[in-house]
């Protein structure tokens, strides 16, 4: 009987062999296309568009193109905190319980990681995938970063940053203030493709008038100097670090690494595309920066000074002394350079950015009337405030940094892990199983978003964070405390942000010192300033469709969508005017 049906079967399929391919080919599309998506997939109760179920290419098109972080965003507002990313991939958003599973607890990293490895793919922290491996890896230095470490009398890095910040207000009150030296570099810089010179192929848009009160500079390449200073100093030691704040003409590096950092999707999803979607021009830019960072490494290797027993090591002269040497204590070096410098330069930036803006120019008069309460009338350019804990302690300087780390957080995107068990979600009340081996992910741009716990959370709203009238002091801090679980800036968990410590006393020290003398506005010659006080997001392709030549300030300042972000036009025009008194 069997056999009898079978010889029927081929037979039949002998002599119907285009019919039969047909139905072949429906057979595999219906469960490709339905079976798996709707019946079989473990995912299959997770809700999102359709298409995200059948395929990562929406995904890969999405962050290709820029518009990942806001198509995720928009994604979760429509369909709940729980979404379908792709056919192996979720994201979750609103409770905090997600933070707290996900990154605290420590699910293993995805491989999207460990392309951050430098220098012949050699492994360091940031890049480890294993959570042993990881662990292993940071107690080599751990101790360095911490609070205690960083705010130490003996730790050189302490004087080190006041001197980087007179820099920076000497920097300001000849470029700006009085301008003795206009800041016509960046104002036709042709290296950086994107900004308004390079555009109109002309620098003659800025028109500097120091009798308007103030002229435009550009802040972006400012911040990016200090933080590749002081970072790079606390790597390599003070003797050793880059030196781009006295000497302008060496801010030129900044270009390269900002050409690299666009790479973020070749280099974390398409490795083996990289070298081709680059193009001669970044891949020259990458070697360049190679080389640049193997020099300053030699150089630090041949000068290591004599310190005191109590001085803190540089991380170089840490990890050689754990067992780590040449190119395998670089990439460790590298990717703290380069994360460190890029994300302190943004949020830096963006702060300054957003005190400019006329909606937010009384909060400029608060932050000085603090300031001058706690530090006097400032005298003398080579005075300056330098007491870290007295800064840290600033109450309305503190709202400001957690409002623009939550609006403007230096990197936006997903940070994607692995489930490595079981794990049940909550989706309408109802439990659903994630099995192991899926991609799961909090993105900080949406977390940072969630309405119920930042009413307008699209508006740079730094109240918020101060105690509202009629609260009580238990009312504040149980909503404070619900506000910063969802705060995800610097990551959480074993694996958080390393260099925290030094980004946050680094960003207030300036920031302290800069109000404390001088008011900011927005460079008319760049941009038109705006009221409006939302925050926007922008993409590659709007970027090179925005209407630079008379652009308006929250497109020229709206934030570039990717794994981390920048300033759109990479580049931040303001201008800076001295204030004798309140």
């Amino acid at each position: 009987m069997l056999s009898d049906l079978l010889f029927f079967s081929l037979t039949w399929i002998y002599h119907n062999q285009k019919t039969t391919l047909v139905l072949l080919v429906g057979f595999i599309l219906i469960y490709h296309l339905v079976v798996i998506p709707y019946y079989t997939s473990p995912l299959r109760n997770v809700p999102g568009p359709y298409i995200h179920r059948i395929s990562r290419i929406p995904a890969l098109y999405a962050q290709l193109t820029h518009r990942w972080v806001h198509r995720v965003h928009e994604l979760h507002q429509k369909y709940g905190d729980v979404i379908i990313l792709s056919p192996t991939e979720i994201s979750c958003n609103g409770d905090p319980k997600y933070i707290t599973d996900i990154y605290v607890k420590n699910m293993p990293k995805a491989k999207f990681y460990e392309n951050f490895r430098c220098h012949g793919f050699k492994d360091n922290i940031f890049a480890a995938l294993e959570n042993d491996l990881h662990l292993k890896y940071k107690k080599l230095i751990q101790s360095l970063y911490l609070k205690t470490a960083v705010y130490s009398q003996n730790n050189p890095i302490r004087r080190f940053i006041v001197e980087k910040i007179k820099n920076v207000v000497q920097d300001v009150n000849d470029t700006s203030v009085t301008g003795q030296k206009p800041d016509w570099e960046h104002a036709r810089l042709t290296a950086n493709s994107h900004g308004k010179g390079h555009k109109l192929g002309t620098g003659a848009w800025f028109k500097p008038d120091v009798s308007q009160g103030g002229i435009g500079m550009e802040m972006y390449s400012l911040f990016g100097a200090l933080a590749m200073d002081v970072v790079s100093a606390f790597e390599l030691g003070v003797q050793n670090c880059t030196k781009l704040l006295p000497n302008k003409s060496e801010r030129e590096i900044l270009v390269p690494h900002r050409m690299q950092a666009g790479m973020t999707f070749w280099t974390t999803l398409m490795p083996r595309f990289w070298e081709l979607a680059a193009g001669p021009i970044v891949c020259a830019a990458s070697e360049r920066i190679e080389q640049w960072q193997l020099a300053l490494y030699a150089r630090a290797e041949d000068n290591v000074p004599e310190k005191h027993p109590s001085q803190n090591l540089s991380t170089l002269e840490t990890l050689k002394s754990k067992g780590l040497q040449g190119k395998s204590a670089y990439s460790f070096i590298s990717d703290n350079i380069f994360a460190g410098h890029e994300t302190t330069a943004v949020m830096l930036t963006y702060m300054c950015y957003e005190l400019s803006r006329p909606a937010n120019l009384h909060r400029q008069l608060l932050l000085r009337k603090e300031l001058r309460e706690a530090f006097g009338t400032p005298g003398s350019l080579e005075e300056a405030i330098d007491d870290f804990e007295a800064v840290d302690q600033l109450t309305y300087l503190e709202a400001l940094m957690q409002e623009n780390l939550r609006v403007h957080a230096a990197i936006p995107g997903a940070e994607p892990r692995i489930t490595d068990k079981n794990y049940t979600v909550n989706i309408k009340g109802k439990s659903v199983v994630i099995p192991p081996g899926t991609g799961i992910s909090c993105q900080p741009f949406s977390m940072h978003r969630v309405a119920s716990v930042f009413p307008k959370p699209d508006t740079w709203l730094p109240e918020r964070w101060l105690p509202e009238e009629q609260e009580t002091s238990e009312q504040f801090k149980a909503r404070y405390q619900r506000m910063q679980r969802n705060m995800f800036a610097f990551g959480k968990g074993i694996r958080m942000c390393l260099g925290m410590q030094i980004a946050l006393i680094d960003m207030k020290l300036a920031l302290a010192n800069l109000y404390w003398r001088y008011s900011l506005a927005i460079c008319e010659d760049w941009c038109i300033p705006e009221d409006s006080g939302d925050a926007k997001i922008a993409s590659e392709i709007a970027m090179n469709t925005y209407p630079i030549n008379d652009g308006q300030e929250v497109n020229m300042m709206a934030m570039a969508d990717g794994y981390t972000t920048r300033p759109n036009f990479d580049e931040c025009w303001l201008r800076w005017t001295t204030v004798e008194e309140l």
